[in-house]
Parts: structure tokens; sequence; C-alpha cells
């Protein structure tokens, strides 16, 4: 069968009415967070994330998703016009299966195509989704397969991430990303991405980059839209922050996304351990953020027993209660070192009646 070429072109400019490098639109309109423990996806083009494509090259791009499920590749145009890459008039099958690797053109598609840079300048994201339940919000996608093999999602970026989020409420889905420079080669600085918080989630210009620190090895120069969070309801952002060479390390506090004060424990002995309506809170002696209400803070240390008192949070104020701990006898140590026994007993038992019943 005679292959037909599909040239798609990317329209890029480097500098944009938000001040972003790269793009023309907000990248914080870009962000996607998927449920946690959702299922896995890899997006791979033919260069590394990051790297320079110029006018004539090819992007071979691939992908495997973990788990039997619905994918689209949505390519995010430096001018926030966001197009459909997959599927596409010529591969319309957009069921992929467990762990196998796709490379677009994939083998159902009906006609060959390529994916060909113009020469034109700028920074193109790309967000790989995949769903276990179909994607919806391509409905409207796929009925003008007929008149033209990549039609748009949307116009403007600043509604793709209502449109997507809603269809996706019920599902259990997950996204990729990749980026490149078109034309240009930036001249890129390494900067190490810092918070003050562990479990740090860390998103620039709208990707999701990992975990903090992160060392990022080829940063552009100029302004970039960061995104910091973590499981306590902290974070930064999103927002734009400023990058220059020099910059080895970009240090960012989290605060709040709720209204707080700031609750002090202290205890004698100190190192125990500090519980706020039974969530985790730190280790005596300790300073933190805490949610403007009523609460109950419970501390525990071993070998001693435990105390708990009730406290009102008071917005940009601090609530401090201290704690004096009386030492358990040796008979209640030993008691409670019987109940540890007992329980990691019951445990092993339980695993191991599982793991026979499993055979």
């Amino acid at each position: 069968m005679k292959r037909l070429f599909l040239f798609v072109l990317f329209s890029l400019f480097l500098v944009n009415l938000f001040g972003f490098v790269g793009v023309q639109y907000d990248p914080a309109n870009i962000i996607l967070i998927p449920p946690e423990d959702g299922i896995n996806a890899t997006l791979e083009f033919n260069k590394p994330k990051g790297s320079t494509y110029y006018a004539g090259e090819e992007l071979i791009v691939s992908f495997k998703v973990n788990k039997d499920a619905y994918v689209t590749l949505l390519d995010i145009l430096p001018d926030g016009r966001v197009q459909v890459l997959f599927p596409n008039k010529y591969d319309t099958n957009n069921f992929v299966n467990a762990n196998e690797l796709y490379t677009l053109p994939t083998t159902d598609s009906s006609l060959g195509y390529r994916l060909i840079v113009d020469n034109t300048v700028g920074r193109e994201s790309f967000l790989l989704i995949a769903s276990e339940e179909p994607l919806y919000f391509l409905d409207p996608v796929i009925i003008r397969f007929h008149t033209s093999a990549f039609p748009y999602l949307i116009n403007s970026v600043s509604g793709m991430k209502s449109l997507i989020m809603n269809s996706l409420s019920h599902s259990n889905w997950t996204v990729a990303n990749y980026y490149f420079y078109a034309n240009y080669a930036p001249a890129a600085t390494k900067v190490n991405i810092v918070s003050d918080r562990q479990n740090t989630k860390v998103f620039i210009d709208g990707l999701y980059e990992g975990i903090a620190p992160i060392m990022l090895k080829e940063l552009e120069p100029g302004q970039h839209s960061f995104y910091l969070f973590n499981d306590k309801r902290l974070a930064w952002g999103p927002n734009p922050r400023s990058v220059n060479f020099g910059d080895f390390e970009l240090k960012f506090n989290l605060l709040p996304t709720y209204p707080y004060g700031y609750l002090e424990v202290y205890s004698e002995p100190s190192g125990a351990s500090v519980y706020i309506d039974g969530e985790y809170f730190g280790t005596t002696p300790i300073k933190d953020f805490a949610e403007v209400g009523n609460h109950n803070v419970t501390i525990s240390k071993w070998k001693y027993h435990g105390a708990s008192q009730d406290i009102t949070i008071i917005e940009d104020e601090t609530t401090s209660i201290s704690f004096v701990l009386s030492q358990k006898t040796e008979e209640e140590v030993r008691k409670d070192i019987y109940t540890i026994f007992a329980i990691v007993g019951a445990i092993v038992a339980i695993v191991a009646l599982i793991l026979l019943l499993s055979q």
C-alpha cells in the first residue's frame, strides 16, 4: 500500500504575552494531576525530553501503559491550541493492550503518516493520557476525522483542564509528558529544585518532573511556571518564577492550602510522637502549621503513658501546649511487648494463610 506522508506543522514562538519562555499561554493551565496509585504510562520520542528538533526532522513517538487502557496523545501548541495527534483519521483505534509498546503510526493505521517539524521556533509540549474508561472528551474530535486528520481538541488551553477532568472524574487514569525545542538550542542552565517539605511533587511549566529534590540539567533561563505540593495539603504556586544563569538551586517553601495558624508542642521527655485528630504531626519539640478550628492532640512515647488535649487553632496565631509524660512500670512495658508480638504473630499468620490459599 502506498505510504501517505502527512506533515503536522508545529507553530512555535519564543516569547509570549505571559512572559513564559517558549509559549504564549500560562503553563499552569496544562497541569493534570491523576489519582494516586493509578495506572502507569510512559511516553518516548526519538530524542530525550528537552531536546532540540530542527526543520525536516521526524518525530517518532512511542508509548506503553501497564494496563489495558484508552489512550490519547495531545499536542499543546505554543499559542495555546490543543491538537489531537492520536487517535487520528488513520489511527482510529485508541484502545491499547497492557505492557505492549506502541509506535505511531500503529499497526492498525489505515495509512502511514509522519510527524515532521517545520521551521518555526519555540517549545512544544505533549500529554499522553491513559484511562481504563473511554475518553469521552474525544467524542467531538472523532466526529471531525472526515474533515481533518488531526483535529483540535480546543482552541485555548485555558479550557483544557476542566474539559478533561470532568470526563475522567470516575475513571482510573494517568498522564505522561514530553516537550522539545524546535529550531533552537536554548542556553540551558543546571538547577536543583528543593522543597522545605518531604514528598513534594514538582510541576514545571505544567509538566510533572518528579519528587523534590530534582536536578534539572537543561532548564532554559527565563520565566517558568512552578507548582509544588505534598500529601499534607501544602503547596507553592502555581506561580511564575525567573530562572537565571548562576541559580544553581531554587528553594521553595510550601504553605497551607487551608486557613491556618501554628501549633507548638513540647513534652518532657522530648521525642514523643504527636498526632492531630489521629494524623501524624511530628516529634516533640515541634512547631508547624495547623488548620484553623478545634482539634484533639495526642502524644505517645515508648515506655511512657500517652496523653491528649483538646485545642483551638486561631488564624495567624500560635497555640502552644506542653505535656509531662509519666513513665510506665516494668509490668506495663512487658504487656505492651506481649501485645506487639501478638499483633505481629497474627499478621504473619494471615499472610501465610493468604499465600497458602493462593497456591
